[in-house]
Parts: structure tokens; sequence; C-alpha cells
């Protein structure tokens, strides 16, 4: 719901903070998005902060119409990384690997990557070409996941198709 729902039942000027978090909040390596209302202080501010921080990182979003964007973006992205964890998952078990081995290798092989690009300074398509090295395996592999962009152009809409329901389902 919208801080205006809340503003139109509750007293006014209650100070509001509304917060988009995600799974990984379970872990304390959320992802939680947070606006408030005009009414929020300095120092509830700085509260929300902190107790959101304990979860995992936070951005305070210039205003509520991010929402919706950063639901499909972070809010529902575990949900895409899973799925594509899984798909991983079963090519490995298709080349015979058993599957703790398949879960492993899959499991390590994203965390490393995702470290890797946090720590470092470039961005993951320079390191996806990095890695394809010109007549080999990556490569390959890449060829088929960008033919005519269409590994892309399936998330952007996977991903435009989560940000219209969030619309939707604020506008109830």
């Amino acid at each position: 719901k919208k801080i205006s729902f809340f503003n139109t039942y509750l007293p006014k000027q209650n100070q509001l903070v509304r917060v988009m978090p995600n799974m990984p909040a379970l872990i304390e390596e959320g992802m939680s998005c947070m606006i408030c209302n005009k009414y929020v202080n300095k120092k509830n501010k700085n509260l929300a902060t902190s107790l959101f921080l304990k979860l995992g990182k936070i951005i305070w979003l210039k205003n509520e119409l991010q929402i919706n964007k950063v639901t499909a973006i972070s809010g529902s992205g575990p949900g895409y990384v899973f799925f594509f964890i899984d798909a991983f998952e079963k090519a490995a078990l298709k080349l015979k690997l058993n599957e703790a081995e398949a879960k492993k290798l899959v499991h390590q092989t994203v965390l490393g990557s995702i470290k890797l690009l946090i720590q470092g300074n470039e961005t993951s398509d320079d390191l996806a070409n990095k890695i394809a090295i010109k007549g080999g395996t990556t490569e390959a592999a890449l060829k088929i996941l960008k033919h005519n962009n269409n590994f892309k152009k399936i998330v952007s809409k996977g991903i435009r198709s989560a940000f219209l329901k969030a619309n939707e389902l604020g506008n109830k």
C-alpha cells in the first residue's frame, strides 16, 4: 500500500516509512529500499536506517513511484536468480554430474562471480567478455545466450512484467 493509503486511515502527521526488503534479508544479505513521508524526523529516519542495515544493504528512494521499480528488480530479483541457478544445476545434471557436484559447482561459481563483480572495477559485461576467449568454451556458450539478444530480451520482458504487476497491485 502507498503511504497515502495510511495517511488516510491514521492520525495526521504520523511518521511513516515504507520498505521493500527482499528474501536474502533472512540471512542479513538483503536489499531494502525505503521511502518515508514528510513527517519522518531525522532521528527516526536514522533509526529505520540502522534497523534495516542489520538485514543487509539499503537505498533511500527519492519518491514513492520508485517502489514498484525496485520491487521488480531487488524484491523479485532473488526469484530470477534462483530460477537461473535451477536451470544451471539441471544443465550440469544433463552432463552427468551428480547432484552434489552440480550444486557445489553452480553455487560456488555464482557466489564467486558475484564477489568478483562487487570487489572489482569492471562491469558484468566486461567480465563476461574477458572470460569469453575467442574460439573458447565460454564464447561458444555466450553465442547461444546472446543470439538475437534473446536472453536479455527475455530478462527485460520478465522484469517489465513484474513492474507492471507491482503497479497494478499498488493501485488496489
